[in-house]
């Protein structure tokens, strides 16, 4: 059987994220959609996780790596199992840039 994985991720401390955010969420109601910057925080986890994909589940196929085109400095771009999918590959360019995961997660089966 051949499982893919498919995994989202942004960096809110990118300088051209950060100005795209907030030009953008001034269009936004925050207190509705909790757009905060906990909720894009960054711990660290992301390399742990994919240490972890490649011990333990090394029977899956590929890895979708979604993001608006950023990638982490230690990514392996060239790993077989890697495929960068950036959010103007999917979602339709009237929603771009985009900054809520439910409108990134409804395009994701394209």
């Amino acid at each position: 059987m051949e499982i893919d994985f498919v995994i989202t991720w942004v960096d809110m401390n990118d300088p051209r994220w950060q100005k795209d955010f907030a030009i953008y969420s001034g269009k936004i109601d925050n207190t509705v959609n909790e757009l905060s910057e906990a909720r894009f925080r960054d711990y660290g986890l992301l390399k742990y996780w994919f240490r972890g994909i490649e011990k333990f589940t090394p029977w899956v196929r590929k890895i979708h790596f979604v993001t608006c085109g950023q990638k982490p400095e230690w990514l392996n771009e060239n790993h077989s199992k890697l495929h960068i999918v950036n959010h103007e590959d999917f979602i339709p360019e009237q929603y771009l840039p985009v900054f809520n995961s439910n409108l990134i997660e409804i395009y994701l089966h394209k």
